[in-house]
C-alpha cells in the first residue's frame, strides 16, 4: 500500500486518483475528530470537506517533513480554530441520532441495547450525556489535546507536532483535561486513566 506522503507527491504532479485515495483513507477519522468537537454531524461533514479542499489547494507547497497525519490534523486544527472564531457564542448540542463511531452506530442505537431494562437504558443515556457535556466543558486547548489523544489515539509527540506546541504543554493540557473530567464526572462514578505515553 502506498504511503500518504507518496500520494501527496503524486497529487503535486496531477495524480487526481491519489487525492481520492487520501480522502477515502482519512475521511472517517476527520469526521469523528470534528464531531467530538462540534457535536453536529452536518457541521463535522462541512469542516471535513473544507479540510480536504484546503489540502488540495496546498498540494503544490506540501513537503513531507513530518507524518502526513500530523500535517492533515494541523490543517484540521486550523480549520476548527477558524470555526470557533466565527461561532464563539453559539451553543453546541449533541444529537441522539448522530453517529458516534467508525462503525456508524448512533448514540440512540448504543443506548437501546436489547437486553437493557428501562432503568439501565436511562442510566446509560444519562452517563453518555454526562460524558459528552464534561468533554464539551473543557477549555478549548485542553479539549483539542484530549480529543487528539483519546479519540484519535495520537501519542504526545504527535500531538505536539500537530499543534506546534512543546510536548510538556501537551502533557500539562492532558493532565488538566483529565483532572477537569474527573471532577465533572465524580457524581456518575470513578473515572480512571493512566498517563503513561
Amino acid at each position: 500500500m502506498r504511503s500518504d506522503e507518496d500520494l501527496m507527491m503524486d497529487l503535486q504532479t496531477g495524480g487526481e486518483e491519489a487525492f481520492e485515495m487520501l480522502v477515502k483513507r482519512h475521511q472517517v477519522g476527520l469526521l469523528n475528530f470534528f464531531y467530538r468537537l462540534v457535536w453536529s454531524r452536518d457541521l463535522a461533514e462541512d469542516l471535513t470537506q473544507e479540510v480536504f479542499c484546503k489540502l488540495y489547494m496546498a498540494r503544490q507547497t506540501y513537503e513531507p517533513r513530518a507524518k502526513f497525519t500530523t500535517f492533515l490534523y494541523r490543517v484540521a486544527r486550523n480549520r476548527w480554530i477558524d470555526h470557533l472564531r466565527r461561532t464563539r457564542n453559539e451553543r453546541r448540542t449533541m444529537s441522539l441520532d448522530a453517529e458516534l463511531s467508525d462503525d456508524g452506530g448512533s448514540l440512540r442505537e448504543s443506548l437501546a441495547g436489547p437486553a437493557e431494562s428501562p432503568s439501565q437504558a436511562t442510566h446509560r443515556r444519562e452517563l453518555l450525556a454526562s460524558i459528552a457535556e464534561a468533554v464539551d466543558s473543557l477549555p478549548e486547548a485542553q479539549k483539542l489535546v484530549f480529543i487528539l489523544g483519546e479519540v484519535k489515539g495520537m501519542k504526545y509527540d504527535e500531538i505536539a507536532d500537530t499543534l506546534e506546541i512543546p510536548i510538556g504543554t501537551v502533557k500539562s493540557r492532558m493532565h488538566g483535561a483529565l483532572l477537569h473530567l474527573r471532577e465533572r464526572l465524580k457524581s456518575v462514578g470513578p473515572v480512571r486513566r493512566e498517563i503513561d505515553r
